[in-house]
């Protein structure tokens, strides 16, 4: 006795392609979570906790870039402070250049565009990203698991 396929290929492709679909989209939710929570981190804090805005340019360059196998798949807002049109830009711009880097998987890049960035967490002992860092390492994990789990449904 044999074994006969009652379910026609175009079904089973189908299926496999919805399948994949769900997984991708469920990803991309997934990370974008992550990035507005990173970019959360990083911007709403008073500036008692972060620094003073003077132009606005460096809070407004705070957004995050999501690629999957080398094409952007979603871009944060990048919302404007104040007169922070070139840090709006800025960041843009830096946040799909560095991810263009990774050509393979999935790919989320947060960034403070502002070449300045740096130097405020280091010189004035302020959080910029440092914060919004800890928080990616410490929740991606926790995501990763629930997306395993949402998955398997």
């Amino acid at each position: 006795m044999g074994i006969r396929m009652t379910t026609s290929y175009s079904e089973i492709q189908a299926t496999i392609r919805a399948k994949k679909e769900r997984a991708e989209m469920l990803t991309i939710r997934a990370l974008a979570y992550l990035g507005e929570q990173c970019v959360i981190e990083a911007r709403n804090r008073s500036q008692e906790e972060s620094w003073i805005d003077q132009t606005g340019n460096l809070r407004s360059s705070i957004g995050y870039v999501i690629s999957h196998n080398g094409r952007i798949v979603q871009i944060s807002d990048f919302q404007q402070v104040k007169n922070g049109s070139k840090g709006k830009q800025t960041g843009m711009d830096l946040a799909k250049e560095l991810v263009q880097q990774y050509t393979n998987d999935y790919v989320l890049v947060v960034v403070a565009g502002m070449n300045y960035a740096e130097y405020v967490e280091a010189m004035d002992n302020k959080v910029v990203l440092a914060s919004a860092e800890l928080f990616a390492k410490k929740e991606l994990p926790i995501m990763m698991e629930k997306l395993k789990t949402q998955l398997a449904k």
